[in-house]
């Protein structure tokens, strides 16, 4: 074999996939908590004060916690060194459009007016832009634990060095997960965007979805794919499109003269104080970019 040819690492084998019914069970768990706190609504407001309060304590941490909640943002840093793992992201990318179209339904069929709109300006605390309509479920809650139940499902099947070294992987890796997963949950309230409920009901389809994405016909297709140079090259051109998405600041905006461009105003998360871990997301997904690009190139070739 020639010398400058790259094998690829050989990742562990894994193990047959098998429903993980705890994650399941707490999915539905808190889908029901959810739907009774919903139903009472001095329980679900009061709870709402009791970290709504805190938001002007500390509102760049509320904003990057939202901001880190979103689909594009979790995209970005579970994939952007997934290569060696496609599993992951094509349950993520799986888990993103069944859930996005399952939230959108249910916000459609359930309206829920947000805090801002229920209550009134001067009885709650806002970070970011002020949001009144489509209030239940938490997109950015489910996202959250949806990311959680993947890598929970990865660590059940690889092990602890499922990926990157197992850093994600790991006791500490999962439990920090676990901690951002629920910090997401409660800066949505801190900002003033969500309900209690409305975090219980997006965690808990988080954790259905992503309980369910291991076993979902198209991952198999999608996996597959993204271990092939095609489906390689695809990723590492998405991740430079997230990098450009997630860069979008009213700062940067202003700086390039596209703050005029409503395309360009669309792609604002809504969080100023959250626009340095914009731009930390902004390079971990260009440097997710070459590394998927330098995955489609190697090759292992014949002695």
């Amino acid at each position: 074999m020639s010398a400058a040819a790259r094998t690829p690492p050989t990742p562990p084998s894994p193990q047959a996939v098998t429903w993980d019914w705890r994650v399941l069970a707490a999915g539905a768990l808190a889908i029901a908590a959810g739907l009774a706190l919903h139903a009472n609504a001095a329980l679900n407001e009061a709870a709402f004060h009791a970290v709504n309060r805190f938001g002007p304590d500390a509102p760049a941490a509320w904003s990057a916690l939202s901001v880190a909640g979103l689909a594009l943002s979790a995209f970005i840093y579970l994939t952007a060194c997934a290569d060696e793992v496609p599993e992951r992201v094509a349950q993520l990318l799986w888990g993103i459009v069944l859930g996005g179209l399952t939230a959108s339904w249910i916000k459609h069929h359930l309206p829920s007016p947000r805090p801002f709109l229920a209550l009134g300006a001067a009885h709650l605390n806002v970070i970011g832009t002020p949001l009144s309509a489509g209030s239940m479920p938490s997109g950015h809650s489910a996202m959250a634990f949806a990311m959680l139940a993947v890598l929970v499902a990865e660590r059940r099947r690889f092990g602890e060095r499922g990926a990157v070294d197992g850093v994600l992987t790991s006791n500490a890796g999962i439990a920090l997960l676990a901690l951002l997963a629920f910090g997401i949950a409660l800066s949505r309230l801190a900002v003033g965007a969500h309900w209690p409920a409305d975090a219980l009901l997006g965690g808990g389809l988080g954790l259905i979805f992503g309980g369910l994405a291991p076993h979902a016909w198209p991952v198999g297709a999608m996996t597959r794919l993204l271990s092939r140079p095609l489906g390689q090259r695809l990723m590492a051109g998405g991740l430079l499109a997230c990098a450009f998405c997630i860069a979008a600041t009213p700062g940067l905006l202003e700086a390039t003269g596209l703050a005029g461009r409503k395309w360009a105003r669309n792609l604002l998360p809504g969080y100023p104080l959250a626009a340095p871990l914009q731009y930390v997301l902004a390079l971990v997904a260009l440097a997710g970019a070459v590394r998927w690009s330098r995955a489609s190139g190697r090759a292992v070739l014949p002695d």
